[in-house]
C-alpha cells in the first residue's frame, strides 16, 4: 500500500517591533478615559490604532484580565497584527484571542450551541458562490423554475451568481429574508426580485437538507447570514448574551466605518459601559463588501458619551500630506477628521506624471523604485505600487519590474487560476477520473515542471514516437503519446519528461483509488514526489530557490506561498467534511472563480515590492508608494454594481424608505462617486515619504479627474495647457550602461566610455568585454561556401526563397530546415494525385478521394475535430482539381515533369507540375 508522509514547511517568522509608542496629548486622553463608551475620530495617520493598542496595554497592566477584552476590527490580517503588537508587550497569558474580526466573534459565539445541534461549519465566498451555481444549474434543468424568460441565458453565467449572492448578502445584512424580499420586489417594481427570494428560498432549504441528510452533518451557515444568526442566538438564550456581556467588559472597535448593520447590531447587543469607538468616514473601501459608511453617524450616537479627536498627522511628510488633506477638503459634508495638521513641517516628494504608454508608465515606475533602493537605501519591502484592480497593469508592472531585477510579492488569486498550482489541480483531476487524459491535457501535464518538456523536445517526441511505430500500428502520433503517458510503454530514448508524468500519475490514481484518502492526502502525494528534469524532488528546488534573493528568489517565494494555500484549504476541507473524497474539493476548487479567505502561515521575504489593490492597501503603509492606472473609466470606476439584480437599489431603499423609486438609481450613483473618492484619499495616504501618482495619456486612453485634479494640486498646471509627458530615465541595470556606453564610442566621448567599459569588464560584468559583443568575433573561416570549380545548383523554387529573404535561403540550404509540416505534406500528396489523373487516365473521382481518406494519417497524425475539419477541405480541393481536369479543353502534357539544363557554373534543376498546350501550340 502506498503511503503518504507529510514533512512540515520550514517557515520563518516576521520580526515585529515593540517598540513602546510616545503619545500626543489627544492620544493620551483616549487611553487614560475609563467609564463610558467614546467614539474617536481621526483620518488617516493619525494613531487611531495606536490609540486602541495603547488602552488595551494600558488596561491590561492594570490588572485587567486580558480575556476580558475584545478588540473588533474589519480583517483577519489586520486582526493577525493587533493581536501580535500587543503580545510582544505583555507578559500574560492569553486563553481567546484578543482582537478579531466581527465574523470570527459571530462564529465563535454560534459554537456555543444548544445540546443536540448539529457543529457549525462556515461556507467561503467561493464555496457560496460553486453552491449557487450548481442550483442555477437545476433550475434550468427543471425548466427555469420562477425565472423571467429574459434571465433564461444569463443564468449560466459567473457575473449572474455573484450577483444574485450580492443580492443575498445585502439582504442578509440588513435584516431582509427571502419574504420580505419578494413583498419588497413587488412594491419597488423590481421585476427580478421574486424570482430571487423564491430561488433564496430553495437554496435556504437545500442547505437544511445537506445538513440533515448528510452522515457527517454541519451547521453550514454562508456568509450572508453568520453575523444575523450569531444575534438570533443571543436574543434566543438571554444567559449566553449576559454571559458574554459579563466576559467582554471592555470592547473596542477599529475601522467602524467598514462595518455593516447586521456587525453594527451585534455590538449593540455586547456591548457595556467601557467602550472605544475608532472611526474615520473619509476612509472607508468596504462598501462592496457591504460596508455602511453613509451611516456611520447615526451608528456613533450611541456611543457618544464623549468623543475624541485625533488632528495631528504622523504617517506623512510634509508634500504627501498636503496632497490627501487637499484632496479630502473636496468631499461631501465636513467631518470633524478633515481638521488636521501634519507632525512634520517639511520634507517629503510628490510626482504626478502623464505617459504615452502603460509599458512607460511601469518602466518609469520601476525606474523610480530601483533608484530609490540603490542611491537612498530604502528597501523594497518598503515600496508598494497601489492600483484600483488588478489586471493588464499589474502584469505590466511586474514585467517592468523582472527586467531591471527588482523582486515582487502579488495579491492572493483563486487557486483554479493560479500558475503554480494549476498544474497539481490538473494531474489531480486526471487521477480521479473527472478530467479526460485528451492531448491538451497531456501537453498542460508534459509541459509544465512535472514534465519539463518544452514545445519543441515534445514535438520531437512525437515524431519519434512515429518513426519507431511497428508494422501494423495504426494509432496516431497523438494516441501514442497519450498511451505512453497513461501505461508508460516507449520505445524510443530521450523522453524522459514522458516517464515523469507517468509515474506521477500512476501513484497519484492508487492514492486516489484508497476509499480513505482525502484531498490533503492526494496533493501532497503529487507535491512530495513530483521530480524536476534533473531528478530533484521539485519541492526541494522551489524551497532552494525561495532562498535565493531577486526575482527568481519572489517568483519561488509567491509558488509556495500558493501550494500552502492549497493545502491548508484541502485540509480545512477534509476536516469540515471528513467522509468527503479528494474529488468533492478538487471539483469545488476548480470552479472557483474567486479567492478564498484561508488562514495559512506565510513565508515572510524580507525585500520585495508590493503590487497591491487599494483595498489590500488599507490599514498599512509605505515609504515609497506609486498609485499607477489612473484612467477614465477605471479609476474612478463609475459603472453600476449589480445593475441586473439592483443590490445596490435594495441598499438605498432600506436607508432611503421615503424616496421614489426612480431617484434610487441616482442616489446610487452618487454613492458609487463617493465610495470611488474615498478610495483614492485611502490610496493618498499610504505614503510617508515620497508619492507618484500616474497615468496614460494617448488616443483611446485619457487620464481620470482623479488624476487631474491632483496634477494641478502638485504641478499647478491649467487643464488648457498643453500637457507635458515623462520620459522614462535609462534603466539602472548592467546591460542598460553598457548598451550606452556602446553608444558613445563613436562619439566625442568615446574614450570615457571605453574606460568605463574596461573598468566594468574588470569587474567580471561579461556584456562589457568587447570580444562578447555580438559581430566582434573573427569568422571561423573566409573561404567561399561553394568552391570557385564547383557547379552551383539553382532550383526555381530556391531562388524564390533567395528574394524573400536571403538568410532564410541560406541557412535552410545549409541545414536550417525544420521538418514538414502538415500543409507541406498535404501538398505534396495533392500534387501527387494530380499526376496520377495524368498518369493513369481511368482513375476515377472517388477512387482518389478514398486514397486520400484513407492515407489522412500519413499526411496529419492528429485525431480530433480539427484535423477531419482538415481533411474535409483538402477532399475539396482535391474535388475541384478533378473537376478542372475533366473539363479542361486544353492538352496535358504531362505532370510532375523533371528539367535539367546547364548554364556555364549553374545548373538549374527543377520539376513542372503541370504542363499544358494553349490552343496557339504555346505552353
Amino acid at each position: 500500500m502506498l503511503t503518504v508522509s507529510k514533512q512540515p514547511f520550514s517557515l520563518v517568522r516576521q520580526v515585529l517591533d515593540h517598540t513602546p509608542v510616545a503619545l500626543d496629548a489627544e492620544q493620551a486622553a483616549v487611553v487614560a478615559h475609563r467609564g463610558s463608551p467614546i467614539v474617536v475620530q481621526g483620518g488617516p495617520g493619525t494613531g487611531k490604532t495606536i490609540v486602541l493598542i495603547e488602552a488595551a496595554l494600558a488596561r491590561i497592566h492594570e490588572g485587567q484580565n486580558p480575556d476580558s477584552i475584545l478588540l473588533l476590527t474589519y480583517g483577519r490580517e489586520r486582526a493577525s497584527e493587533l493581536r501580535d503588537a500587543i503580545a510582544l508587550r505583555t507578559t500574560k497569558t492569553m486563553f481567546e484571542p484578543l482582537a478579531r474580526t466581527f465574523h470570527s466573534l459571530a462564529f465563535s459565539i454560534l459554537k456555543i450551541k444548544a445540546k443536540g445541534e448539529p457543529d457549525p461549519i462556515l461556507l467561503s465566498g467561493p464555496e457560496q458562490e460553486s453552491y449557487i451555481r450548481d442550483l442555477l444549474k437545476g433550475d434550468i434543468e427543471d425548466g427555469f423554475k420562477e425565472w423571467p424568460e429574459d434571465l433564461h441565458k444569463a443564468l449560466t453565467t459567473n457575473g449572474f451568481a455573484r450577483e444574485l449572492r450580492d443580492l443575498i448578502l445585502r439582504a442578509s445584512e440588513r435584516g431582509i429574508d427571502a419574504d420580505e424580499l419578494a413583498v419588497l420586489g413587488k412594491q419597488e417594481g423590481e421585476k427580478y426580485w421574486q424570482a430571487a427570494a423564491a430561488f433564496w428560498k430553495r437554496y435556504t432549504n437545500s442547505m437544511v437538507m445537506r445538513e440533515f441528510s448528510a452522515h457527517d452533518a454541519k451547521l453550514r451557515i454562508d456568509p450572508s447570514e453568520l453575523v444575523l444568526r450569531a444575534s438570533i442566538h443571543l436574543r434566543n438564550n438571554p444567559d449566553l448574551l449576559d454571559q458574554l456581556r459579563n466576559r467582554f467588559t471592555t470592547i473596542m472597535v477599529d475601522e467602524f466605518q467598514e462595518s455593516d448593520p447586521a456587525q453594527r447590531e451585534l455590538l449593540a447587543l455586547l456591548a457595556g459601559n467601557d467602550v472605544i469607538i475608532c472611526a474615520d468616514a473619509d476612509s472607508a473601501v468596504g462598501r462592496f463588501r457591504g460596508a455602511d459608511p453613509d451611516g456611520l453617524a447615526a451608528a456613533l450616537d450611541p456611543y457618544r458619551s464623549k468623543e475624541f479627536v485625533l488632528s495631528t498627522v504622523y504617517r506623512n511628510a510634509k508634500a504627501v500630506f498636503d496632497v490627501g488633506h487637499g484632496y479630502v477638503q473636496g468631499f461631501r459634508g465636513s467631518p470633524v477628521t478633515r481638521k488636521r495638521s501634519c507632525a512634520a513641517e517639511i520634507g517629503g516628494f510628490v510626482g504626478v506624471h502623464r505617459f504615452r504608454s502603460g509599458a512607460e508608465e511601469a518602466a518609469f515606475i520601476a525606474h523610480q523604485f530601483r533608484s530609490a533602493h540603490l542611491r537612498q537605501g530604502i528597501s523594497y519591502n518598503d515600496m508598494a505600487v497601489v492600483l484600483r484592480t488588478p489586471g493588464v497593469q499589474a502584469a505590466a508592472l511586474r514585467r517592468a519590474f523582472s527586467q531591471v531585477g527588482i523582486p515582487v510579492a502579488s495579491e492572493l488569486q483563486a487557486l483554479a487560476g493560479n500558475p503554480a498550482v494549476s498544474p497539481f489541480l490538473l494531474l489531480a483531476r486526471v487521477a480521479i477520473g473527472v478530467q479526460p487524459l485528451n492531448l491538451d491535457t497531456a501537453e498542460r501535464l508534459l509541459l509544465s515542471e512535472f514534465g519539463g518538456a518544452d514545445s519543441i523536445s515534445l514535438r520531437r517526441i512525437r515524431r519519434a514516437l512515429i518513426t519507431a511505430r511497428p508494422e501494423g500500428d495504426e494509432r496516431s502520433g497523438t494516441q501514442m503519446l497519450l498511451d505512453a503517458v497513461n501505461d508508460g510503454e516507449l520505445f524510443i530514448e530521450g523522453a524522459d519528461s514522458v516517464l515523469r508524468v507517468h509515474a506521477l500519475l500512476k501513484g497519484a490514481k492508487a492514492i486516489a483509488r484508497n476509499k480513505t484518502a482525502l484531498a490533503d492526502d492526494l496533493l501532497w502525494f503529487i507535491w512530495d514526489n513530483a521530480l524536476t528534469s534533473d531528478g530533484q524532488k521539485l519541492a526541494t528546488t522551489w524551497r532552494n530557490q525561495a532562498l535565493r534573493p531577486g526575482v527568481r528568489g519572489a517568483a519561488a517565494d509567491r509558488d509556495l506561498d500558493a501550494m500552502m494555500q492549497l493545502f491548508e484549504s484541502a485540509a480545512r476541507y477534509s476536516e469540515r467534511f471528513p467522509l468527503s473524497g479528494p474529488a468533492a474539493f478538487i471539483n469545488e476548487v476548480a470552479q472557483e472563480d474567486i479567492a478564498g479567505d484561508v488562514i495559512t502561515a506565510k513565508g515572510v521575504r524580507p525585500d520585495f515590492v508590493e503590487i497591491l489593490t487599494v483595498h489590500s492597501a488599507k490599514g498599512r503603509q509605505w515609504d515609497l508608494v506609486a498609485i499607477a492606472g489612473l484612467q477614465e473609466g477605471t479609476w474612478p470606476n463609475l459603472k453600476q454594481r449589480s445593475s441586473l439584480l439592483g443590490a445596490e437599489r435594495l441598499v438605498e431603499r432600506k436607508r432611503n424608505p421615503d424616496i421614489p423609486r426612480d431617484q434610487l438609481d441616482v442616489i446610487a450613483a452618487n454613492g458609487l462617486m463617493q465610495d470611488e473618492q474615498r478610495l483614492f484619499n485611502v490610496a493618498l495616504t499610504r505614503a510617508k515619504q515620497s508619492l507618484f501618482v500616474t497615468a496614460v495619456q494617448r488616443e483611446d486612453e485619457e487620464p481620470s479627474q482623479f488624476f487631474e485634479a491632483i496634477e494641478v494640486m502638485v504641478n499647478e498646471t491649467d487643464d488648457d495647457n498643453q500637457q507635458v509627458f515623462k520620459d522614462v530615465p535609462r534603466p539602472i541595470t548592467a546591460p542598460a550602461l553598457v548598451a550606452e556606453l556602446r553608444a558613445q564610442l563613436n562619439g566625442p566621448k568615446a574614450k570615457e566610455a571605453a574606460a568605463l567599459l574596461k573598468a566594468m569588464s574588470a569587474e567580471g560584468i561579461y556584456l562589457a568585454n568587447p570580444d562578447n559583443w555580438i559581430g566582434s568575433v573573427s569568422l571561423s573561416t573566409d573561404a567561399p561556401v561553394i568552391d570557385p570549380d564547383q557547379e552551383v545548383v539553382v532550383s526555381p523554387s530556391a531562388a524564390e526563397s533567395f528574394l524573400e529573404c536571403g538568410v532564410k535561403w541560406f541557412l535552410q540550404n545549409n541545414g536550417g530546415t525544420d521538418g514538414d509540416s502538415t500543409a507541406q505534406v498535404l501538398g505534396s500528396a495533392i500534387h501527387a494525385f494530380a499526376a496520377k489523373m495524368v498518369q493513369e487516365p481511368g482513375t476515377s473521382r472517388e477512387q482518389l478521394i478514398e486514397s486520400l481518406q484513407s492515407s489522412w494519417k500519413l499526411i496529419d497524425p492528429e485525431s480530433g475535430w480539427v484535423s477531419a475539419s482538415h481533411c474535409e477541405s483538402a477532399v475539396t480541393m482535391l474535388k475541384k482539381f478533378v473537376d478542372y481536369h475533366v473539363q479542361t479543353e486544353r492538352e496535358v502534357v504531362g505532370a510532375e515533369l523533371r528539367f535539367d539544363v546547364k548554364l556555364g557554373r549553374a545548373r538549374i534543376i527543377g520539376t513542372v507540375d503541370r504542363l499544358e498546350v494553349e490552343a496557339d501550340g504555346s505552353l
